[in-house]
């Protein structure tokens, strides 16, 4: 801003102060220097205003009049007037959001939760006469959306994550104050989430192929999904946008492409040989395009989501299995048994195809028993270092009521290992 209207401003102090310096014992003579000197000062702004609107379009400044005037009030220490940010306004920021998210190749499930998610924000302050950029907004907004919604802690969280996500990003745009910036987000919940035993996979398995409905290849269809689902840790969007052209079935390392995992990534997954022998049998037997769906629905079009989330539901209901089995738990079940088979979490996390390889903590779930063999082992290699003194070591059993507890067997310590394989080695060659 020019000098002359910084000195415009400045001359406020003097007009505030102007007139008569001398004391009267009258009180209405004071009153009416005060009348006088605040109308002094009320012109003196009015004029400073206008000349710094005169110097702002002079110098083609073609920002809205009270945004330079704000301006003008920042520059002598006075707060300036907060900018305000229509509903209007956050809508349009909402689809410019939204298409920043498609060029950054978001799952369209993380398209629609923003979207449901900044729209209720706005709708519920419209409704309620609110400021969107107010903090004392945003905490009663989450406090009604509690009390009208009663979400999981999980949904809360997501929803608190969402909006501050959005906000954050519109009020730097806008050069506004951000309402979550002194919130703190709730405690991040612990999603305990089921997997099956490889017995409930069986049962699963055996209930599919025996669907209420006898359609033809119906049976051999979902019983093909289940399977495919738990041997290769497939998402639901995964599996259902499937093409023969993905798929590698041939040779040693057979394979399958997702073309668009989570997070727009694709990613190249082994296929067991005997998933790769039944989809093969599937493929001579259909002689399907390149680009045909491999699982398709009864009109021979591609399996849809929700059919599949019901093909699953039906199955484990049929089997009698209380647990809530989705595509998900599948996915679960899948990283358990990884991980209870090759003891790498590193390797599952690579199989599922997670980038960050704590996400496998959520996934890959650990039995009761191992828990019982775990202390087990910690007490032997805890009694190893005492020296040769010690007993010999007790056999091992499972705590009353679990499966294996008619089972007893030794467990070896690290060092026993080695030993052992050698004198197995030696006795095969003997024989």
């Amino acid at each position: 801003m020019a000098t002359s209207v910084q000195l415009s401003f400045a001359d406020l102090g003097t007009a505030e102060t102007a007139g008569p310096m001398e004391a009267s014992p009258a009180h209405a003579a004071h009153a009416t220097r005060d009348a006088t000197s605040k109308r002094l000062a009320d012109h003196a702004a009015l004029a400073a205003l206008e000349a710094a609107l005169v110097e702002a379009r002079d110098a083609a400044d073609d920002r809205p009049p009270l945004v330079v005037l704000a301006a003008c009030l920042g520059q002598l220490g006075s707060p300036p007037t907060p900018s305000v940010v229509s509903a209007a306004s956050l809508r349009q920021a909402r689809d410019d959001w939204l298409r920043r998210l498609e060029t950054a190749h978001k799952s369209e499930s993380a398209l629609v939760a923003y979207r449901v998610a900044i729209d209720d924000l706005l709708d519920w302050c419209e409704l309620q006469h609110r400021n969107v950029l107010d903090e004392q907004t945003i905490v009663d907004y989450l406090s009604a959306y509690e009390q009208r919604a009663h979400p999981a802690p999980a949904t809360y969280y997501r929803r608190f994550l969402l909006i501050r996500r959005f906000l954050r990003w519109a009020t730097r745009r806008e050069g506004v104050p951000d309402p979550f910036l002194d919130l703190e987000p709730p405690p991040k919940p612990r999603q305990e989430r089921d997997w099956l035993t490889p017995l409930e996979f069986r049962r699963l398995l055996d209930a599919a192929a025996h669907p209420q409905r006898n359609l033809p290849g119906l049976a051999e269809r979902d019983r093909l999904a289940l399977l495919a689902l738990v041997t290769t840790g497939l998402r639901r969007s995964e599996l259902c946008a499937l093409e023969w052209r993905d798929l590698d079935l041939d040779g040693r390392r057979r394979s399958l492409l997702v073309r668009c995992g989570k997070g727009g990534k694709p990613r190249r997954q082994p296929v067991p040989a005997g998933l790769a022998r039944e989809l093969r049998n599937v493929r001579d037997a259909r002689q399907p395009e390149a680009t045909d769906p491999v699982f398709c629905g009864l009109a021979g079009r591609r399996l849809q989501e929700t059919i599949l989330a019901d093909i699953i539901r039906r199955a484990a209901t049929r089997a009698g299995i209380d647990k809530h089995v989705t595509a998900h738990t599948l996915r679960h079940t899948a990283a358990t048994w990884l991980r209870q088979e090759m003891g790498d979490t590193r390797l599952a996390a690579e199989y599922l195809g997670h980038a960050d390889i704590s996400t496998i903590s959520r996934y890959a779930h650990v039995e009761r028993t191992e828990l019982f063999e775990a202390a087990g082992r910690l007490e032997r290699l805890a009694n190893s270092s005492l020296g040769p003194k010690n007993p010999q070591p007790e056999t091992e059993t499972t705590g009353p009521g679990d499966p294996a507890s008619s089972q007893t067997h030794s467990v070896a310590t690290p060092a026993e290992k080695p030993r052992r394989r050698r004198v197995r080695g030696r006795r095969r060659r003997r024989r």
